[in-house]
């Protein structure tokens, strides 16, 4: 048998990663479009984005959330100001800096996560639990390795 060369070597890790990302990619956009179905919200991406950023930290001011996001501080005012309307969102000013509003999950923000999680939920039990643990335990470590690959690249 021939050994094979680094550009076949390369060739078909090229094609296997291209192969891997349309399979996920793929799977991706169908479990989005079935939690859409089933969520019944009507929020854009960045509304989205906003909402998910303040839940992962509990609370952030407009400021970090314009920063996170790479756009202007007016730019999420304006996004807060539909969020905060709907009681998604709630603005405070910072007791120890008056010129800093805080942005923090109200009712309907809680409720909203509440919902996600049921449909999560449901999603894993339709989808996922399909697999043998083991298999999802390997995906997990798999990914887990690749993002450590990739965040200690990037950040050279």
């Amino acid at each position: 048998m021939v050994p094979k060369t680094d550009h076949q070597n390369e060739n078909e890790l090229f094609h296997l990663v291209t192969e891997i990302n349309e399979i996920t990619y793929s799977m991706n956009a169908r479990l989005m479009k079935e939690r859409q179905s089933l969520f019944n919200e009507d929020m854009s991406s960045k509304q989205m984005i906003i909402m998910d950023l303040v839940k992962k930290e509990s609370q952030l001011s407009i400021s970090q959330l314009a920063e996170a996001m790479n756009v202007t501080s007016s730019a999420v005012s304006q996004i807060v100001s539909k969020l905060e309307k709907e009681k998604y969102l709630l603005r405070t000013i910072n007791p120890d800096n008056r010129r800093e509003i805080i942005v923090q999950l109200d009712e309907r923000g809680h409720q909203y996560y509440s919902k996600e999680e049921d449909i999560n939920r449901e999603i894993v039990n339709r989808f996922y639990s399909r697999m043998k643990i083991e298999d999802m335990i390997q995906l997990r470590d798999i990914l887990a390795k690749l993002n450590l690959i990739v965040e200690e690249e990037l950040s050279r």
